[in-house]
């Protein structure tokens, strides 16, 4: 029987949370290229947050579209992803009430508008290596703003559909697709889908799977975990592979390789390339020998 990769234990989080936020704005990753200078940062972002202590609550909750504006994300030696990115999402910081937790729960708990770095992760690992998507079908899961699936149209995609339950941010992603591939953005589709009810007619006949379907940060809850793999093993082509990249401190890629394991997938847990706080998951499926 194939191996499945699991983390040893669960890992914990290098930096003290401070809201949904801690991971969530776009940032300069220049600053966090080396684990030196990330935990330089670490130190003097808590020794500000003790400092200071009180709640400090900016903006409503989830984004608004209409405020999005197109911004280039940095994806290092000169390869960029153009992103239409609300600028009005909620940044909390400091000690957090459990008010405040309740009141945007809803609009910031898997929320799809923001760049979160584990699809910036991705995006880069993609522009770096186009080979990975060149020439291929590409289904982006919990899409998002769509930075890993844009990334993917730069790269070379010949299709790439982004699919996610916020219908406001698809239609920035696709907005985005024609800076990303102003040669021809008939090649991005984007797809409503809840992957909690996955329509019975999805990716049913071979023609309208994937050749490689992507995620970053989609592995946040046991539900997620197992939905994910689910869309995955009905979307990927029986030669197809799924890459995915969860930050290090999450809990459930055990999950997801159970699930996908009893689906008929394989999946191998790796280092992600120049993220100490990323890891990379790898999902091939395989003839599972029942005998």
């Amino acid at each position: 029987a194939p191996r499945v990769a699991r983390p040893d234990r669960a890992r914990s989080p290098t930096v003290a949370p401070r809201g949904w936020r801690d991971d969530s704005p776009l940032v300069d990753e220049a600053e966090a290229k080396t684990s030196k200078r990330a935990k330089r940062k670490a130190k003097s972002t808590q020794k500000r947050l003790d400092a200071s202590g009180a709640e400090t609550v900016v903006g409503e909750g989830k984004g608004d579209s209409s405020s999005a504006r197109l911004t280039k994300i940095d994806l290092g030696q000169g390869k960029s992803v153009d992103l239409h990115v609300p600028s009005d999402v909620a940044d909390v910081s400091g000690v957090v009430s459990s008010e405040t937790l309740a009141r945007f729960k809803d609009e910031l708990y898997g929320a799809g508008d923001v760049v979160w770095p584990a699809g910036v992760a991705l995006a880069r690992l993609i522009a770096h290596c186009p080979s990975l998507v060149r020439d291929k079908s590409v289904l982006e899961i919990g899409a998002g703003l769509g930075i890993v699936g844009n990334a993917a149209l730069r790269a070379g995609a010949s299709r790439v559909c982004m699919c996610d339950v916020d219908g406001d941010m698809l239609r920035l992603a696709k907005k985005s697709a024609l800076a990303n591939a102003p040669d021809d953005p008939t090649r991005a589709t984007t797809l409503s889908l809840d992957w909690e009810a996955i329509p019975e007619d999805f990716c049913v006949l071979e023609k309208d799977k994937y050749d490689v379907v992507v995620a970053a940060d989609v592995l946040y809850d046991a539900v997620a975990a197992r939905c994910v793999s689910e869309v995955v093993t009905r979307a990927t082509r029986k030669d197809g592979m799924a890459i995915l990249c969860d930050p290090e401190n999450r809990t459930h890629r055990e999950t997801f390789a159970d699930v996908s394991f009893k689906n008929g997938w394989e999946t191998v847990e790796a280092d992600f390339p120049g993220r100490d706080d990323m890891r990379l998951v790898q999902a091939t499926r395989v003839e599972i020998n029942k005998a």
